[in-house]
């Protein structure tokens, strides 16, 4: 069940940052960004009504803090690469069944991590002022546990950057290799 939380906080903030693709989605337009993540449903072997309450009082910490998307963040907002480095373990997670028209976004993840698989889905609005998408999250496979979790997860841009508000790193651009 960890690895469902460990994917559901990563895929949270993920959602939060979505951005451009090979379809070309509108990118977030920079300045100060605000999500709300609600949790729909938490289950699975053991789960508990209290689990489920500190599964959304953390993500509720996570929807506290406001971002100051800069234009350069913006310009480099890349989702697929963003699910396929999910959870810092780049190369365990496969996109499948992605469609981006226009504002509307959906996609399946097929994740994999020690030897338990987590199916990904989501579905929703994705513009260049605000989110809402719906996301589940399942153990899935020989292995399953019968772990899920739903969550619905909204973001708007508030204006502009206010000062002192969170400003995450850019990544240096990667150099051309010469020919």
């Amino acid at each position: 069940m960890m690895r469902i939380t460990t994917a559901a906080t990563a895929a949270a903030l993920l959602l939060a940052g979505c951005g451009d693709t090979n379809t070309a989605p509108p990118k977030r337009q920079p300045g100060s960004w605000t999500q709300k993540i609600d949790i729909v449903e938490f289950t699975g072997p053991g789960i508990t009504a209290a689990q489920k309450t500190q599964m959304q009082q953390m993500m509720s910490m996570v929807s506290a803090m406001s971002v100051c998307v800069t234009p350069e963040a913006s310009a480099q907002e890349d989702i697929e690469k963003k699910l396929t480095d999910m959870g810092g373990q780049a190369g365990n997670c496969t996109v499948a069944d992605k469609k981006i028209t226009g504002s509307t976004l959906a996609f399946t993840a097929n994740c994999k991590d020690k030897g338990k698989d987590v199916k990904i889905t989501a579905a929703g609005s994705n513009t260049a002022t605000a989110q809402d998408i719906k996301m589940t999250i399942e153990s899935v496979g020989a292995t399953a546990d019968g772990g899920k979790l739903v969550m619905n997860v909204s973001a708007k841009r508030n204006g502009e950057c206010k000062p002192g508000e969170f400003t995450p790193p850019v990544a240096a651009a990667t150099p051309a290799k010469p020919t």
